[in-house]
């Protein structure tokens, strides 16, 4: 028969012996809200990196110089090998999990997603644009104020995408082109597999996912754009070309994983 101080000092170290599994369970197998996933973007026409003013020659056999290029990338997921998949975190009270890329802000296109879930993955899913239930709450805070210039009205909400520009092509004053899409239902999804090589999420390393992003893709394939017929578009019926056509310009270039500090 136990002795009652020995059982009183084994049920008051059964607690501290959970709470200290608990913890290295945490500090081997990832934080308590998830790992980050960083993303890194680069931007190109027709293969040559996109450098603001530059002119490049388009499949269409057109020209644009690029000025202005946003975009917002939101709703990120990552799929397993198993078929499940692990979710950003994200907020209905603040803008976390919403991102906007510009090309002039060099840290804008580096950026780490939070509240992925340790483990191996073979595709990633993101949105381009601001999902549905966030367009309609009209303005709100961090990447999506309308501070930052991507807001219409509170009727209308966000800019999805921004691109503007000249061509010598283009029809408009000044040769200005200029495609200001969003609205209802000019959200896309994109979902790219990511190759061979598996991503790995895991507490003691940094995984970084490149995408290029290819602009000279608005203006290729049957479905084109065509700078002399539409060189501004902004109501939501012709945006609909548009954002099918900006579905297409991502791919995964390279995967790396490095230590984390």
């Amino acid at each position: 028969m136990d002795r009652p101080g020995r059982r009183a000092r084994s049920l008051f170290a059964l607690p501290l012996a959970i709470a200290a599994l608990a913890a290295l369970s945490a500090c081997e197998g990832g934080e308590a809200d998830g790992l980050p996933l960083r993303l890194e973007i680069s931007h190109e026409i027709a293969a040559q990196p996109l450098k603001p003013g530059a002119e490049y020659a388009l499949p269409t056999g057109e020209h644009l110089s690029v000025d202005r290029l946003r975009y917002y990338l939101s709703n990120f997921r990552l799929h397993a090998p198993d078929g499940l998949w692990s979710t950003a975190a994200h907020s209905d009270d603040d803008a976390r999990g919403y991102f906007l890329v510009d090309e002039s802000q060099a840290t804008s296109r580096v950026f780490d997603i939070a509240g992925f879930a340790p483990g191996q993955y073979d595709g990633i899913e993101f949105v381009i644009g601001v999902d549905a239930a966030r367009n309609r709450q009209g303005a709100q805070n961090g990447a999506l104020d309308p501070a930052q210039g991507m807001f219409w009205t509170w009727n209308t909400g966000y800019i999805f995408f921004k691109l503007e520009g000249h061509s010598p092509e283009s029809s408009a004053k000044d040769h200005r082109v200029e495609y200001h899409i969003g609205g209802a239902d000019l959200q896309r999804t994109v979902y790219l597999p990511l190759g061979g090589k598996p991503l790995r999420l895991d507490a003691r390393l940094l995984a970084t996912v490149h995408l290029q992003a290819d602009v000279g893709q608005l203006f290729q394939g049957a479905s084109a754009l065509h700078l002399a017929d539409k060189p501004t578009v902004m109501d939501p019926a012709s945006g609909r070309v548009v954002a099918d056509r900006y579905a297409a310009i991502f791919r995964v270039d390279h995967l790396h994983h490095q230590p984390r500090r």
